[in-house]
């Protein structure tokens, strides 16, 4: 979305205009909602997640800087929900199943590489599950989000030089959870 439109259309949502505000939901939705499942490992508490982000946002809006974007500031919120619903106390941490998977996301150029790109995105899924809250973050962050060390270390409060470390580790921690249920990825994690 360009940024003016962008712009106009907070400036509407400050007004009260609820229908400015959906189309924000509309453009940043689908990236939320791959951010939250990464980060929180199932579709249904993603969703949840997402939603309920999305309503302390609009409730938010006079409290973003004026001329700021709203995604960067928006993911920012989802982040924080996504790390307070992980140290809440849950009955079980769901697995990631089957339905975790939107198939309409997917193309699939042929049967055999469709097959093993599920196969690999079921066995990553899975070990970011596996993996602690913190590293499962910064690998969103990175991977996900596309974010630049600098403002992984601004979204995370951390120092900038600390940021490849803790992504060092997080990388590390990944590979092992993926090669102890016998997937190796080369190259893929760098």
């Amino acid at each position: 979305m360009d940024v003016e439109i962008e712009r106009e259309l907070i400036e509407r949502c400050r007004r009260g205009s609820t229908a400015s505000f959906e189309s924000l939901v509309r453009t940043h939705q689908r990236p939320a909602l791959a951010i939250a499942e990464a980060l929180l490992g199932n579709v249904d508490d993603a969703a949840d997640a997402v939603q309920e982000a999305f309503v302390k946002a609009f409730r938010s809006l006079g409290r973003l800087r004026e001329g700021s974007t709203f995604g960067p500031w928006f993911r920012s919120i989802l982040r924080n929900h996504c790390r307070d619903l992980l140290r809440a106390p849950r009955p079980a941490v769901a697995e990631w199943s089957e339905q975790s998977v939107d198939p309409s996301l997917w193309t699939e150029p042929t049967a055999q590489l469709g097959l093993e790109r599920e196969e690999l995105g079921d066995a990553v899924r899975t070990a970011l599950g596996r993996i602690s809250p913190e590293h499962r973050e910064i690998l969103v962050l990175k991977e996900i989000e596309e974010l630049s060390y600098a403002e992984i270390a601004a979204a995370m409060n951390i120092p900038a030089g600390t940021v490849a470390s803790r992504l060092h580790h997080a990388r590390a921690a990944l590979r092992r959870a993926l090669q102890k249920h016998g997937q190796a990825i080369e190259g893929a994690l760098r």
